[in-house]
């Protein structure tokens, strides 16, 4: 399970990837122990992306509970099962709507996810076209 959390969530990779076997009509449980009270505003999710068919071996519905009371329940995407493009099928779960916060997550998320729109605007205003490559 520690592939979980291992900071490799791009990756197609069987050393960084993780899955449980799935047995019909049983619940799957993935528990955390944070150790002491934190603060969540932001959960990711990143399906299974070991291939293209191999991705449909992801999660499809989830409920998430903190502390015994749901916190998320419904549908995640399903990864690509390829790198291009990746980032596009993570499941962003919010669980705040402060501009402050969310601007804070995006400041420091090496993903880039867009979330707070002053952020996304200062960064799309200091981007430099890059030559093309010559043919």
């Amino acid at each position: 399970v520690d592939k979980l959390v291992d900071g490799y969530n791009r990756t197609c990779d069987d050393l960084h990837v993780w899955l449980t076997p799935y047995t019909a009509g049983r619940h799957h449980y993935v528990f955390f122990d944070f150790g002491r009270s934190r603060s969540l505003s932001m959960i990711r999710i990143w399906n299974y992306n070991k291939s293209r068919i191999h991705s449909y071996r992801g999660a499809r519905y989830i409920e998430i509970m903190l502390d015994e009371r749901p916190i998320f329940k419904g549908e995640i995407q399903k990864a690509p099962g390829m790198l291009q493009g990746a980032e596009a099928y993570a499941e962003n779960i919010l669980f705040t709507t402060d501009d402050e916060v969310l601007c804070a997550i995006e400041e420091h998320d090496m993903q880039d996810p867009n979330i707070c729109p002053s952020i996304s605007e200062s960064h799309a205003q200091h981007e430099v076209e890059a030559p093309l490559a010559e043919r």
